[in-house]
């Protein structure tokens, strides 16, 4: 499945995008998006967003939504689902 990917800040920087769309399994977490950046985008991208399993204390990740979901690395990501990374 597709899950559409927002980048800010540093973030951004470390990828050279704003804007991604990666696909993951179907059972895919946050973790497993984020591996799939680092697949496409580099290693630094999951060393600029995960310590070991876990999303760093300074990374914010919420799925867009009218209430802005705030997710975690072992959360679930959707089909269709787009989730925006920001530090916080």
């Amino acid at each position: 499945m597709d899950v559409e990917v927002k980048l800010t800040g540093t973030l951004a920087a470390r990828t050279g995008t704003h804007r991604a769309r990666v696909g993951v399994p179907e059972d895919a977490t946050v973790a497993d998006v984020v591996n799939a950046l680092a697949a496409e985008f580099g290693p630094q991208v999951r060393a600029g967003v995960l310590e070991g399993s876990r999303l760093r204390t300074d990374t914010v990740v919420v799925r867009e939504s009218p209430d802005g979901e705030p997710l975690s690395a072992t959360s679930t990501v959707h089909a269709g689902d787009t989730v925006r990374f920001r530090l916080a």
